[in-house]
């Protein structure tokens, strides 16, 4: 059986291959046929990208169970060779030790000369856009109820000392109506060096839409800070069903990002202190935005959880935001 091992910090999780099979030649369909023999089966693809796709796979367990689950492939050739160079090596090193109950968890990784294979818990509800697309904007005790758990992962890996860079509501899945989970950690990055000094970052990471006035300046940043910034995004987001700053145009976004002109719908009825919550986010002031720390302890995400919604996720947030 196919098992997670520790190795080298670019080799990340790595799938146990009996001595015979080595996977430095390994072609798409051989690689494909190995993991069959190892009790995956591949099914179809739910999801594709330019450079990856996401398939479901069937794994037979010990137990001679079968447990669905999903494979993200990604193409190092289609792949930008900055990508497969930096930020797919750190991906996988990070990734090994990430466990929390609202971050999806990488369970194995096969690395063959073309490809690389993820195998990682499967969300069959679709990602947050996707849901508020298809049911408009959540009501204020549905999105708190969502965004507890966003920021409890957030916190998770803010207290690692990693930054997530790419927080959105894209990568934001469903496992279930009501558990969420963080997924795609192709731009996290760690928010020390060698020597545990605090160190800034410099790359423009994520989508535009989403990315604080200090990124789309081209300055070195706090990445940590920056995904405060997405969090009020994706909350403004939820509650609204719109984007809190229009991306047509990166100048203009800059202008109102700056000018802290931010437009809540009329239609829309929110309360004043998720209102707060979000202006506190999406503050162009670095050293005024709110921290991770300083949104676990708002009044608005201490708020009694809606006792319609599932208890035993709000009480198992309740314990890791203490």
């Amino acid at each position: 059986m196919l098992r997670c091992m520790r190795g080298k910090p670019n080799d990340g999780l790595s799938l146990k291959i009996p001595s015979h099979r080595s996977t430095s030649y390994l072609d798409p369909d051989s690689a494909t046929a190995l993991l069959q023999d190892e009790g995956y089966t591949f099914g179809q693809t739910i999801g594709e990208g330019s450079y990856c796709k996401v398939k479901v796979v069937y794994r037979l367990t010990k137990g001679n169970q079968i447990r669905k689950i999903a494979c993200k492939i990604i193409n190092k050739y289609k792949a930008s060779s900055d990508f497969v160079a930096k930020f797919l090596p750190r991906e996988l090193f990070l990734v090994r030790g990430l466990r929390h109950p609202n971050i999806v968890a990488v369970l194995d990784v096969l690395n063959t000369p073309q490809h690389v294979y993820l195998f990682m818990d499967l969300c069959e509800k679709g990602d947050l856009l996707e849901h508020i697309r298809a049911k408009g904007a959540l009501a204020e005790s549905r999105s708190r109820h969502f965004f507890r758990q966003i920021v409890s992962a957030v916190q998770h890996l803010h207290s690692l000392d990693i930054a997530h860079r790419d927080l959105k509501c894209e990568n934001i899945l469903l496992a279930t109506e009501d558990q969420v989970k963080i997924a795609d950690f192709g731009f996290a990055r760690w928010c020390h060096n060698d020597k545990g000094h605090r160190i800034l970052s410099e790359t423009f990471c994520g989508s535009a839409a989403y990315a604080a006035p200090e990124i789309l300046q081209g300055t070195m940043y706090n990445p940590k800070m920056y995904d405060s910034w997405s969090l009020g995004c994706i909350l403004f987001i939820m509650l609204t069903a719109s984007m809190p700053f229009d991306d047509a145009s990166i100048p203009k976004m800059m202008k109102a990002q700056t000018n802290r002109q931010i437009n809540f719908p009329d239609k829309i009825d929110i309360g004043s202190a998720v209102c707060q919550l979000i202006l506190h986010l999406l503050e162009p002031d670095v050293t005024r935005r709110a921290t991770v720390r300083q949104i676990t302890r708002s009044h608005w995400l201490r708020h009694p959880p809606n006792k319609v919604l599932c208890d035993s996720v709000d009480r198992a947030i309740d314990s890791l935001l203490k």
